[in-house]
Formats: C-alpha cells, structure tokens, sequence
C-alpha cells in the first residue's frame, strides 16, 4: 500500500463535510472498519510503497473514516457524535493552512480576525470574541489530543496533518473544559515503517512561494521518526489608498519532529517537538466610519477619508507605527502508552508550550497615529494528563483519568494615541498596560459506552474542573506625567482631598478607593461537566443518536488600557446545556452517505468583550457576561459517489442563535436591552457545496477538476445592530484542477480561490475613534506541484 493510500484509509470524507475526496486520498478499506487497535486513539501507520497503487477509484461507495473524537479509535459513522472530518490530501488541495481556512469549508464555523491580531473562533454560535493572549477560547484546538490552550497557539497546528476532526457541541467531559461550542483535534501524520518522503511546492499571486516536505522512516527495530517543515515568503496583499505603500507580506517557517519508540510490546513512546516562526505583517483594517470618544474634534481624524469597499484597500502607520509580526513558538509533547493488561492501557500525554510575540498592531485603518499599541507578550504552559481505558472490542467501554494545566501569560502594550480626540480633549498621546495572568485547572473524568444488545448502546460521562486564575494588572503613565496629572487631579475631585501624586510611568487606575496603584485579584471556580446518551442502529449502515450534555468555560480577566479597575473586573464561567440527536445513513450500497442533526442549546453567561461608558474617557473596552441566550439549529450534509472517479458533496447549518436576557452596553457603545437580538459571529445560515472528478487520460495519467463553493449570512459582530457592525453575506468560489500520475508519485495541481473576488470581511469592531473592518483576501490563484516517494 503506497502512502497516499494508506492516508486515505483512515481520512475519506463523511459527515458534516462540504469538500470531497480526490481521487488519490481514497480507500480500499471496507467501510466501518476501524484502523488501529489501540484503546486511547493512537494508530499505526502503514508502510509507504509509491507505484503499488493504480490511481484509478479502487471502492465505488463512499469511504469511511476512523476518529478519535471521544479518545478512542472508532469508525465516524458508528459514532454518535456529530463531527466533521477532513483528511490531509484534501486539506492541502484546498489549501487549508490554518483554523481560519478550516472555517471556509465547515459549516457551523465561523473565523475572525481582531485587533490585536488574535483569532476568535465560533461554532454554532459559541465563542469568546477577547483579544488579549490570556483568553481561553470556546472552540478548543489540539493536536493529537494534546491540547493548545490558547488561540494564538494553533496557527501551525495544521502543519503535516493526517486528518482533522471538528467536534461540534460542548465537549467537556473527554476533552476539558473551555470547549462549550467544541473541540478541533488536528491529528499529524505519523513515522512510517519504510522509507517514506514527499513535499509540495507552489507558487500564487502576491509573489507567494510556499512549500512543506516531510521525510519518515525507521531507525531502528524499535524507533520510528518523521520529520516535516513547511516555509512561506509571500510579498505585501494590501495596498494604501492613500499612498503607495504596501502591506501584508508572509515570513513563515515551521517543523515538527516525530519520534515513535516501542521498546517493548506492552510499552510505546511518541515525542512530538515542534516549533515556528512568524514574521508576517499583522493585516491592516478598513476605516469605514468616525466615532469620536470625546467632543473635541481631532480636524485630522473626522476628514480622513473612508476605505474604499476594496479587499486590498487598507491604511497604515509608518515608522514606529508600521505593523509588523514576530512570533516564535515552542512545543515538546510526550504520549506515552503502557498495557497494563491485555485489555487495559494507561495512557500519559505530557506537554510544554513556550511562546513569544512582539507585533506593532495598527487597527485603526489610518495611517495617522489615532490608535496604535505595540504588543510584548509571553505564554509558557505545561499539561499533564494520565487515563485509564479498556480496549475498543469491549461490550462496555470505559474511561477514567484526570488532567492539570498550569499556564502563566504575561502581556505587555504600548499605546499611542496622538491624532485622537482623547488626545485633543485631554492631552493624553499614550500609556503603556500591562496583565500577567497565572491559571491553574484541575480535572477528574470518567466516560463509559455499554453496548445493551447488538442495536442499543448507552452513554455517559463526567468531569469534576476547578479552575484558579490569578491577575496583576496595570495601566501605566508612559513617562511624560500628562496621564498621571490627570488621573491624579481626578483621584483628588473623586475623593474631596488631595491625592498624592502619580509619579510619571506610573500606575494611573484607580481602585474602589478611588486610588491609583496595582490592580490584583483572584478568580477561583469548579463544575462539572457531563454527557448523556443514546445511539440506536437498526442495521449495519444506519445510526440513530441523540444526546444531552453540558460544558463549561472558565472566567477570565481582560488585558485592556483602564482608568478604573472596574475595567478589569472579571467575567465569571459560562455554561452550555446541549439538547442534540441526529442520524447517520449509508445509502445505495455506500454510493451516498447522508447526515443530519438537530440541536438546541441553552447558553448561560456567555463571555464578550464589550465595552462600559468612562465619564471622562468615554467609550472603554470590558468584559461582560450576557446572562441568557438560546441557540437552536439544524444541519445535515450528503455525500455521493454516482459514478466511478467523479465526487459531489454538500451541507447546509441553519441556526436561530438570540440573545433572551441581557442589558447593558454593547461594543459600539450603545446602551440598551438586547433581549431578542442576535448572537454575534452567528450567521442564519452556512452552505457548501463540492465536486471532484478524476478520469484517466491514459494508463500512467489522470487528470482532475474539481471545486467548492460556500455561502455564509448575514450576522453581526457586536450584540445589537449597529450597522457599522454589520457582516454581510457572502459566496466564495474555489476552483482546481489538474493532472496526476496514475501510481499516486506526481501532481501537478493549478487552483483559484475566491475567483470571483468577492469583497467581504470576517469582523468589525470599534478601534477608538474608528469603526473599521477586517476585509478577506482577494482572489488568489497559483499552481502546486506534489510529490510522494
């Protein structure tokens, strides 16, 4: 079996998925049957042989996949979850890089882009829009199950992948808490038996070169290795509209280093040391309309003229003021796994991630200094996890562990805000603030599967979280005693007598004293998570499920400039009550495979950045919990072989996500009641469609097409309906086609995505005086030509 194939036979497409299989990512498997043998997910690759395979479609019906979604080996259609999987090849053929491209081809999944350059993720209307590096998200991302706590952290995570599982609905008993809208485990692929390499190199608009390789094999008798690096140079994708300047390039390098030892039979090793380096420019926003924060005008900012509805159209500062990126990430995970028994595995996983950021962010859209913040930033976090589990072939399947993760985030921002009307009413240009964050999460949990007879299956689980996080911070005069003035003659009317004053670089916030200094606090909560359910299979190719769970999110404190400590008040745990059942069909002798689910959630306490009204500085960000919302929906996706060698997918998520019980201010500023508005990051409703086709062109040739389209509604990125908040609806269309050779060696790939141009944006949010956007790439297109040995 050639290495292609042995992908394939764990990664062809099923449920939830608006993309197809090509041609050379298909299986011979029979469906249902899982790969692997071990209790707690961990699979073995087969040896990769290039020429062995004939490049033809060698299984009419549609192939099944195996996951790991409740961490365990099992086929996707026998699992009563609902999940959406995407192998590697179709990964890399639709160019999915990151969480943010996985958006584009899973329905239910929303991506945005923020100002301080951090990803925020939604899934079905569950999702924490904070930008600081300490927010925990609602959308959990692991690679091979070895969580990555923080978003910031999974911009590579795709780096080589095998497959990846989107798990959608609270996940917390198997995968912890912060999963209330779900879970994403990227599972890498993994060392070889034999001698195995292969890469893929392209070129794209923009002037972008990318490439990743891989090259895997044994050692020895007992170690097994594979190593994989990608590498990205693209020139600047934005352009000025008021001058010539140029933004956007892309400076990535990345790589992993696998290392499975088995020393013996009961006992197995796997080291995972990965690392990357991010040099690319932070994306400029789209100035789209002036907000001013205070009376004064600013003649500079209310004439400066509104971007153009352009994708490219941006503006920016310059000097010190030019956005620019420089990440660098480490990680060393170790899985290890040991039988205790014949059918007992103790399972460890054991990581540490180390993190550093130094960016120059420029979200205002305009490339006078009205609102511009440099970001020093550091994450070091270490996990452990130790399970019990029996093995897959039981009648009653069981679980138990716990897990510890201790996380220590320091943040660190430099602002500069001369061309604003702060600046202007008060004579404020800047502060610096800094938030160093300590969390530490404790967990206990238990999951059982019984089969009750060859048809009905019960399920349950638990998880016991307590969950500590410590905060120190500060906002801070940045030196030349303007802000500390202020403040201090403010501290001095607020308490009717003279306040000492504020030394020049120091703290300015004032606490409950209505005294300036150090902002300190403690956060300390515990839940329990559970799951309840039932999956009924009337035959061998149809399943029938329906469960309740719930999940919870820990609290957390913002990283935000403040005149008060209120600003840094804390958000307390939200919660997720899931009501779900859903079905899975196999029709025609495996020629289409149908799913659909339903589901409805109780959303309690949800988390947002908002914003409060200061009396003297007008319009600040904080975190606020909206105490009830509701979210009820429905999705289903069919997936079809009609005939030999051609694909066709398509799936369809509707959701009603409302806001039922909350008052307060939303991110535009506004003050009202929202009960009955919409959810933000919540579109009504997400299609994708798919097609993929492979004929031969002669015996050693095939060619190949294919493309995808998907459309997203209209929502609205704060609570209420500020226009300016506004995400409109929109269609991308991709397209591909190409040649391969027939034994799987060769691929020569030319592709189009977003060919129409299309302009639309994934965030809008308030920047100080600024509404601005985050607009999407334009149409980008370029050839990639892959390899496998």
């Amino acid at each position: 079996m050639n290495l292609t194939s042995r992908l394939s036979c764990t990664t062809a497409l099923t449920v939830g998925l608006a993309v197809a299989t090509p041609l050379w990512a298909q299986s011979t498997a029979a469906p249902g049957a899982p790969a692997g043998s071990s209790a707690t997910g961990s699979q073995t690759s087969a040896s990769a042989q290039p020429g062995s395979g004939s490049g033809a479609v060698e299984s009419e019906g549609v192939a099944d996949i195996v996951v790991t979604a409740q961490k365990r080996s099992e086929s996707l259609s026998r699992v009563g979850l609902t999940v959406s999987a995407l192998s590697g090849d179709q990964m890399k053929a639709q160019g999915i890089v990151s969480v943010a491209d996985l958006a584009k081809v899973t329905p239910g999944l929303t991506y945005a882009n923020s100002a301080n350059n951090t990803p925020v993720y939604t899934l079905r209307g569950v999702g924490f829009y904070e930008t600081s590096l300490a927010a925990y998200p609602d959308v959990s991302v692991y690679v091979d199950e070895v969580g990555l706590p923080f978003p910031v952290l999974a911009t590579q995570a795709s780096l080589d992948p095998e497959r990846v599982e989107v798990l959608k609905g609270p996940q917390g008993t198997l995968f912890g808490q912060n999963a209330t809208g779900g879970a994403i485990n990227f599972v890498a692929a993994k060392p070889t038996d034999k001698f195995a390499a292969g890469g893929d190199l392209s070129y794209g608009r923009f002037d972008t070169f990318s490439g990743n390789a891989y090259i895997s094999g044994p050692i020895s008798d007992t170690l097994k290795a594979r190593l994989a690096v990608k590498a990205e140079h693209g020139e600047e994708w934005q352009k000025s509209y008021t001058t010539n300047d140029k933004l956007g390039k892309s400076r990535v390098l990345a790589g992993r280093l696998l290392l499975d030892w088995d020393p013996a039979p009961t006992v197995r090793f796997r080291l995972n040391l990965n690392g990357s380096i991010d040099k690319s420019d932070p994306q400029a926003a789209q100035y789209i309309e002036y907000f001013p924060q205070n009376v004064t005008a600013f003649p500079a900012l209310a004439n400066y003229p509104f971007s153009p509805r352009n994708p490219r159209a941006a503006d920016w500062g310059t000097g010190i003021d030019r956005p620019s990126g420089d990440d660098k990430q480490f990680q060393a995970a170790l899985r290890g796994e040991f039988d205790l028994t014949p059918d007992i595995t103790l399972t460890s996983l054991s990581s540490y991630i180390h993190f550093k950021r130094d960016q120059v962010n420029d979200p205002d859209g305009m490339r006078i200094q009205e609102f511009t913040f440099d970001v020093i930033g550091k994450i070091d976090s270490y996990s452990q996890e130790l399970r019990l589990a029996n093995g897959s072939d039981n009648r009653f399947r069981w679980i138990v562990g716990g897990n510890v993760e201790h996380s220590k985030v320091d943040d660190f921002n430099v602002l500069r805000v001369n061309a604003s009307t702060s600046a202007a009413s008060l004579g404020i240009v800047g502060n610096n603030f800094f938030s160093n964050q300590r969390m530490t999460n404790l967990a206990g949990f238990a999951n059982g599967d019984f089969d009750v007879n060859d048809q009905i299956t019960l399920k349950a689980g638990v998880r016991y979280t307590s969950s500590k996080r410590k905060n120190t911070s500060c906002t801070l005069d940045n030196g030349d005693g303007l802000t500390a003035a202020l403040l201090t003659s403010i501290s001095s009317a607020l308490r009717g007598t003279p306040t000492p004053p504020i030394p020049p670089g120091g703290c300015i916030n004032l606490g409950p004293d209505n005294l300036p200094g150090l902002f300190q606090d403690k956060l300390n909560e515990d839940n329990i998570s559970w799951r309840a359910g039932i999956d009924y299979k009337p035959s061998s190719t149809a399943l029938i499920y329906f469960n309740v769970s719930k999940g919870y999110k820990a609290g957390s404190f913002p990283t935000a400039t403040a005149s008060s400590d209120v600003q840094f008040a804390p958000v307390v745990q939200e919660s997720v009550l899931d009501y779900e059942g859903g079905v899975k069909l196999q029709l025609f002798d495996r020629r289409i495979s149908l799913t659909a689910a339903g589901f409805y959630y109780d959303y309690k306490n949800k988390q947002l950045r908002s914003k409060i009204i200061d009396p003297v500085f007008g319009v600040l960000d904080a975190l606020v919990n909206i105490p009830k919302s509701k979210v009820k929906g429905g999705e289903v996706s069919i997936t079809a072989r009609p005939v030999q060698g051609l694909t066709m997918s398509g799936s369809a998520t509707y959701l009603d996500a409302e806001i039922t019980r909350y008052s307060g201010i939303n991110g535009a500023g506004q003050a009202a009641n929202f009960a009955g508005f919409p959810v933000p990051f919540a579109p009504k409703w997400q299609i994708a469609g798919s097609m993929d086709y492979t004929f031969p062109l002669s015996e050693t040739l095939n060619a190949t097409f294919g493309g995808n389209v998907n459309y997203n509604a209209s929502t609205y990125a704060v609570v209420g309906r500020d226009p300016a908040s506004k995400i409109d609806s929109y269609t991308l269309l991709d397209v591909r086609a190409g040649f391969e050779t027939a034994d799987g060696r060769y691929r020569l790939t030319f592709w189009g995505r977003n060919i129409t141009n299309t302009y639309y944006w994934t965030n809008a949010a308030v920047v100080n005086d600024a509404k601005v956007r985050f607009a999407g790439r334009p149409a980008t297109y370029g050839a990639t030509f892959g390899f496998r040995y």
